[in-house]
C-alpha cells in the first residue's frame, strides 16, 4: 500500500524568548463522543495522497499502525474493505524562542481544541536552522494528527494529535525518534479521556 503524510508547508521564525527545550513532554488532546468503539480492521491513509511515498514516510506509518494493533486494531490495506480509516498528518518546523501551539485544530461536535496556524517545513527539508544538534538556540516543533472514521458511513468517531518542542541541539531532534513517541502517547488508553490536554514525557 502506497503511504504518505500531509506535511503542512510551515517554517516559523519568532523572536527569541525563554529557554530550549532540554526535557521536552508530549501534549496530547483528543476528542470522541464516549461511545464504545469496536475494535476492527483499519487502514491507514496520509492526509495528502500527493506527498511523495518512501522509506521515511512507511516508517512513521509503521509507527502509528504498531499502536493501533496496541489498541486492538488490526491493521490492513485500504482496498481489504477494512472497517475505519484512520488518516494521518504530521509536521515538523523550527522556531527560535518558546514552545507554540500544535497547528493543528481538532473537535467532535461542539467542542473543541485549536493550536497555532503557522509556520513547519515538509518530511525531510527545509528548516530555517538544521534539525538535530544544531548551534542556534532553536526548538524542533513536531506534531502528528490522527482521525479515525467508520468507513460505512464516514462518521468521524475518534480525533486526536500530539505535539512536542525539542531542543534542535538535541539527539532526540528527529521525526524518527518523536513520531513513534507521540503515536505511543496519543493511542495510549484509546480511546483516552475527551476534551482534555494531557502531558506524556518524551521518552
Amino acid at each position: 500500500m502506497t503511504s504518505m503524510f500531509r506535511l503542512l508547508p510551515i517554517v516559523a521564525m519568532v523572536a527569541v524568548a525563554g529557554c530550549a527545550t532540554s526535557n521536552p513532554g508530549i501534549d496530547v488532546k483528543r476528542f470522541h463522543l464516549g461511545a464504545p468503539v469496536t475494535r476492527g480492521t483499519i487502514a491507514l491513509v496520509p492526509a495528502d495522497a500527493r506527498a511523495p511515498a518512501g522509506l521515511e514516510s512507511r516508517s512513521y506509518f509503521d509507527a502509528v499502525a504498531a499502536e493501533l494493533r496496541a489498541q486492538g486494531f488490526t491493521p490492513v490495506p485500504v482496498g481489504s474493505g477494512p472497517a475505519y480509516l484512520a488518516t494521518i498528518g504530521i509536521t515538523q518546523n523550527v522556531a527560535v524562542g518558546p514552545r507554540r501551539p500544535s497547528p493543528f485544530s481538532i473537535g467532535i461536535g461542539g467542542g473543541g481544541f485549536s493550536g497555532g496556524r503557522g509556520g513547519g517545513v515538509g518530511l525531510g527539508g527545509g528548516a530555517s536552522f538544521p534539525v538535530g544538534h544544531g548551534s542556534q538556540n532553536a526548538i524542533e516543533f513536531d506534531a502528528i494528527h490522527l482521525t479515525i472514521k467508520r468507513r460505512s458511513d464516514e462518521a468521524l468517531i475518534w480525533e486526536g494529535s500530539a505535539s512536542v518542542g525539542i531542543d534542535t541541539r538535541s539527539p532526540q531532534a528527529s521525526l524518527s525518534r518523536s513520531v513513534p513517541a507521540m503515536a505511543h502517547a496519543l493511542l495510549e488508553g484509546f480511546p483516552g479521556p475527551s476534551g482534555v490536554t494531557q502531558h506524556y514525557p518524551y521518552k
